[in-house]
């Protein structure tokens, strides 16, 4: 049986020391940035998603009225798709839950 004393040591560590996914021991290591590099220059979304025309779209709204929010009457049902479409070159590779990092014990 665990003392209670131990449980709440357990849980006050922090997330970087507790790395545990799925029973299996994640080892803890210092994360490097990516080979790749980050680009801090990511362009906005293009006119094909969604394009803001100069004057009002809709009841007051414009940039230079009391509702500064035009974009919300540019979308259509496939702006989003085609937001996802551009964003997936940023997007970083969902790992998965068939491999997984094994310990390799010298011998």
């Amino acid at each position: 049986m665990f003392s209670r004393a131990l449980v709440n040591s357990q849980r006050s560590w922090p997330a970087a020391v507790r790395n545990v996914s799925g029973g299996k021991i994640i080892f803890n290591k210092d994360y490097a940035p990516s080979s790749s590099g980050s680009s801090p220059n990511v362009p906005g979304l293009s006119e094909k998603v969604v394009k803001i025309p100069k004057g009002e779209v809709g009841p007051g709204a414009s940039k230079k009225s009391k509702y500064p929010n035009p974009e919300y009457f540019c979308y259509d049902k496939s702006s989003y798709f085609e937001a996802e479409v551009e964003l997936l070159k940023y997007r970083c590779a969902q790992p998965s839950a068939h491999s997984y990092y094994e310990q390799v014990l010298p011998k």
